[in-house]
């Protein structure tokens, strides 16, 4: 499935189409939630940091569903971002951390592999969840 995101777009429609082709492929409803959460911090992050700065823009998000693993692929305009590039969370208190990064770190958490790939002006971000969530430790989605 793939869906031309607007700026402007409300988060809900978007979860609601990747749900619902993740369901419809099969996916457990449990990592249904945990990519319904991942695009919501994706969403958020494009439309604060990115459209904040060009109003027009659209991205590209894909979802596949192989075999072995569920795979996300967002794709947008912009200066270069690594987003699994991340500070390492501290020990403080939620209420005592400067704002930022929590929702990438989330992003990891839920995820079995978060890349990123920066090439002639676009920002790739891939998320993939192994489909054999038993065997999590022992295989990678390729």
């Amino acid at each position: 499935m793939k869906l031309q995101v607007r700026a402007n777009e409300p988060v809900s429609n978007v979860l609601t189409a990747v749900a619902q082709e993740a369901l419809l492929q099969g996916v457990a409803d449990t990592l249904v939630h945990d990519l319904k959460v991942v695009v919501d911090e994706i969403h958020a992050n494009l439309r604060m940091h990115v459209a904040a700065d060009n109003p027009e823009l659209n991205w590209t998000l894909v979802v596949e569903v192989g075999v072995e693993c569920l795979e996300l692929v967002v794709e947008y305009p912009g200066p270069y971002f690594d987003s699994t590039n991340t500070k390492p969370m501290s020990g403080d208190a939620l209420g005592s951390r400067a704002d930022g990064g929590m929702g990438l770190h989330l992003i990891s958490a839920l995820s079995d592999e978060f890349h990123y790939n920066y090439q002639d002006g676009i920002n790739t971000m891939i998320v993939r969840w192994s489909l054999k969530r038993d065997s999590k430790e022992n295989l990678l989605c390729r």
